[in-house]
């Protein structure tokens, strides 16, 4: 798997032209994964992240498929400052650009169906600051989350 992980990176970083980078909502993403799969593409979706999860979504298209957040390593400078600025866990709304896989079992314990592996991150908004009562998240998550009724 890690493999696969470098040979993704690799041909990203070395032939651009082959992936497109076009705009999609994540619930696209979701609905036809085939289509997208091993290609990079710009999103903006929820976070939810905090120690051994990291959880990539918009209500909207909950809970049909799981989808694990990681971050590359090779991230630009840019996106790593913008990164700094998070909560160390919590809610946040990002756009992310990298590669979507499905079809897999990623993430911790294997847990996830999708993995988006973000070589840029930009527009970082905070929903909710470290862990909070179900409850809180769900309420939090209805007005400003990804597919919520005012998503910031």
């Amino acid at each position: 798997m890690k493999l696969r992980f470098v040979f993704v990176l690799a041909l990203a970083t070395f032939c651009n032209s082959s992936y497109s980078q076009e705009s999609v909502s994540f619930c696209d993403l979701l609905r036809n994964p085939e289509k997208y799969d091993g290609k990079e593409v710009i999103v903006r979706a929820t976070w939810r992240y905090g120690f051994e999860w990291s959880q990539f979504y918009c209500i909207d298209c909950l809970p049909k498929q799981t989808t694990w957040l990681e971050i590359s390593p090779d991230l630009d400078e840019k996106s790593s400052r913008v990164l700094r600025r998070r909560p160390k866990s919590g809610i946040v709304n990002i756009t992310v650009q990298g590669i979507f896989q499905s079809g897999g079992h990623f993430g911790h314990l294997n847990g996830y169906q999708n993995r988006f592996i973000a070589r840029e991150v930009k527009d970082v908004v905070v929903v909710s600051s470290g862990m909070k009562s179900p409850e809180n998240e769900q309420r939090v998550e209805k007005q400003w989350a990804c597919g919520g009724t005012n998503p910031k």
